[in-house]
C-alpha cells in the first residue's frame, strides 16, 4: 500500500498538483509508517533478538503490541516490553497518527477555497468542466453588450447562466464531502489487514 502511495507523486508532479503532495502524500505516508511501518520494524527486530538468552523473557506478540498502542497509549507491560524506551515512541507514534487524520481531511479544501478566492478577487473566469470555454460570469456591462450583439432577453441569459452556474460553478460542499470520503476510505483501508496474519507471525 505505501508503493501505491508513493505512485501518486509522479501524476502529481507531471500535472503541476503540487498541493496533493502536502496535503495528502506526505499525511498519508506517516500515518501509514507511524502504524504499519513501526509493526515492519518489529517485526524485523524481534526476529534479530535471541528470546532463550538468560534474563529475557518470552518474545512479546506483536499483533497485541499494535492494538493496544491504541488502546492504552504510554502504557507497556513489563514482561510484554520488546525494547527499552517503547511506551514513549509508540505514544509519539500514536499522535502522529491522529495528526494526519485532520491534515488529510482539512489542508486540500482548504487550499482549494483560498485559491478560488484569489482567482475569484483578480476578475479571472471560471473554465468550463465539459469544453474548456470560460463559464458565462460576465460583469453587467459584458451582459449588456452581449444582449445588443446576440439579441438574447435578460431573463433568457439570467436563467443560463444560473443553469450554468449550477452545473460547472464552484461547489465548496462537493469538494468537503469528495475530501472527507477519501479520507475516510484511505483510512479504513490501512486499518484493514490485506489478509489473515500466518502462524508464524506471532512466533
Amino acid at each position: 500500500m505505501s508503493f501505491a502511495i508513493c505512485l501518486q507523486v509522479p501524476n502529481h508532479l507531471r500535472f503541476k498538483d503540487y498541493r496533493s503532495i502536502y496535503a495528502e502524500f506526505i499525511p498519508q505516508m506517516l500515518f501509514m509508517q507511524s502504524i504499519f511501518g513501526y509493526l515492519v520494524v518489529c517485526i524485523i527486530y524481534k526476529w534479530s533478538v535471541d528470546w532463550s538468552q538468560p534474563g529475557l523473557v518470552s518474545p512479546p506478540g506483536l499483533l497485541n503490541m499494535l492494538i493496544y498502542m491504541f488502546l492504552s497509549p504510554g502504557t507497556v507491560n513489563p514482561e510484554e516490553q520488546l525494547y527499552p524506551g517503547q511506551a514513549f515512541l509508540q505514544t509519539a507514534l500514536v499522535l502522529l497518527a491522529l495528526v494526519c487524520v485532520p491534515w488529510m481531511l482539512c489542508l486540500k479544501p482548504y487550499l482549494i477555497i483560498q485559491e478560488h478566492k484569489k482567482t475569484a478577487g483578480q476578475g479571472y473566469e471560471e473554465l468550463d468542466a465539459g469544453s474548456g470555454a470560460p463559464a458565462r460570469h460576465s460583469t453587467s456591462d459584458e451582459q449588456e453588450e452581449e444582449e445588443i450583439a446576440t439579441g438574447i432577453g435578460a431573463t433568457e441569459m439570467m436563467a443560463e447562466e444560473a443553469a450554468e452556474d449550477g452545473e460547472h460553478g464552484f461547489d465548496v460542499g462537493e469538494i468537503i464531502i469528495h475530501q472527507v470520503i477519501h479520507t475516510i476510505e484511505f483510512c479504513l483501508g490501512a486499518s484493514r489487514l490485506p489478509f489473515p496474519l500466518p502462524a508464524w507471525f506471532e512466533s
